[in-house]
């Protein structure tokens, strides 16, 4: 199996965990927690991306539940449109402005072309679904010691 490309060995390190949207953390927490054995790493209200995140460990493997804070978050939008589900896939990257410089200069198409506050003390931006077969597409920085 090949690997990733040279460009890219030293800017994506990952995947950093499974986005899931929500209607509610508080009714859906149970079935991951109680249900699958999963380890509550934490809820956080996220200002910039109007959510709040609910981190779930299963083993190294996280997943987020993520449900709206308000009427004009963008998860309010998905899930009128499309429903509860998966809502993206975050991969965990070394150096996120070197991330957005290799996707821009690839005309890959953005929704955030700047470093965004993420929860949990990281640095996030999106990457559109237009470029990526459909699939919406997170960039995540782990804060530096």
């Amino acid at each position: 199996m090949e690997g990733p490309p040279e460009a890219l060995k030293e800017i994506v390190v990952g995947l950093d965990h499974v986005a899931i949207a929500v209607n509610s953390i508080a009714e859906t927490r149970g079935l991951y927690e109680a249900g699958l054995g999963l380890a509550s790493a934490g809820e956080e209200f996220v200002p910039g991306q109007k959510v709040n995140v609910l981190m779930l460990m299963a083993g190294t493997q996280r997943i987020e539940l993520v449900e709206p804070a308000s009427d004009d978050s963008p998860i309010t939008g998905f899930l009128a449109k499309r429903g509860q589900g998966i809502h993206h896939l975050a991969w965990q990257v070394r150096d996120l402005e070197a991330a957005l410089e290799h996707l821009k200069a690839r005309d890959v198409r953005l929704i955030h072309e700047t470093a965004q506050a993420g929860a949990h003390g990281t640095r996030i931006a999106f990457v559109h679904p237009a470029s990526t077969s459909g699939v919406l597409m997170e960039l995540v920085e782990l804060p530096k010691n």
